[in-house]
């Protein structure tokens, strides 16, 4: 195996990451790419000049856009859409390995859901996906989102640093992972991960800028890796600004009051 830590050291500043996706296009439909974000040459505009690490995208995005941005990337090579069933969740294999580095992706992005009642096949999926990705050097992103009949809650402090740690056991080098907001939650939770590190998922759009700051600064205090954000940058009026304020945040240890000034401008 190739050492994945040194890949995982060009996609991150100071050894920080933040990272812009749009995979919610397949994931959650176009009705949630509102306004410009509903051009992809609009989202890769912001990664290419916003102090971003690193791209994440399906296949498709990147066969079609990737080239014309000078942007590292992190392909995503599972998932699902809203149309299929509504039960337990399963995310489909959706490009190869050998296509992700064909289309000179940095690292992998992958979908895990523990407690789903396919999570034995996820596992297994996961399983191949990794260890391949790994003969190549490229690190792998897990999501860790807990779905299923037992699972009561995905924002539970213990649920959230099980699914942590099955991450870390899995193989992921990467967490991508919701923060229930509670600071010392994430503390254990990254704690759970181990060596495999932490990224905070942007979720939906936050009530305001300093709510969202509030929780940047709050994750990367707990010591977290970094983020990776989609609607709460390329949904905002001035997506550029907002990922200089995170990096206030995340990089010059600015207060949130602070790094608000420049969207204020």
């Amino acid at each position: 195996m190739k050492d994945v830590n040194k890949a995982i050291n060009k996609l991150s500043t100071e050894g920080k990451a933040l990272y812009l996706a749009q995979d919610q296009g397949l994931e959650h439909g176009p009705d949630k790419l509102t306004g410009e974000s509903l051009n992809p040459e609009h989202v890769f505009n912001i990664a290419e000049k916003g102090e971003i690490d690193a791209f994440i995208c399906h296949k498709g995005l990147a066969e079609k856009y990737a080239d014309s941005y000078k942007v590292d990337l992190i392909l995503k090579v599972n998932g699902k859409t809203l149309l299929g069933p509504s039960d337990d969740p399963y995310s489909p294999i959706t490009c190869s390995i050998k296509n992700a580095v064909e289309l000179n992706a940095k690292a992998i992005g992958f979908t895990n859901f523990p407690g789903s009642k396919y999570q034995s096949k996820i596992f297994e999926d996961f399983r191949k996906v990794q260890e391949e990705a790994h003969d190549y050097g490229l690190p792998v992103t897990s999501w860790m989102y807990p779905r299923g009949e037992s699972i009561k809650s995905d924002l539970d402090r213990d649920i959230l640093a099980y699914s942590a740690r099955i991450g870390l056991e899995l193989g992921a080098d990467m967490l991508k992972m919701k923060y229930n907001g509670k600071p010392e939650d994430m503390k254990y939770q990254i704690k759970c991960g181990g060596r495999a590190k932490m990224l905070m998922a942007g979720g939906p759009v936050a009530s305001s800028s300093k709510e969202f700051l509030k929780q940047v600064e709050e994750v990367n205090n707990a010591g977290a890796f970094g983020f990776a954000i989609g609607r709460n940058i390329w949904l905002h009026e001035d997506p550029l600004a907002m990922t200089k304020a995170i990096r206030d945040v995340q990089l010059k240890g600015k207060d949130i009051y602070s790094a608000l000034k420049r969207l204020e401008k």
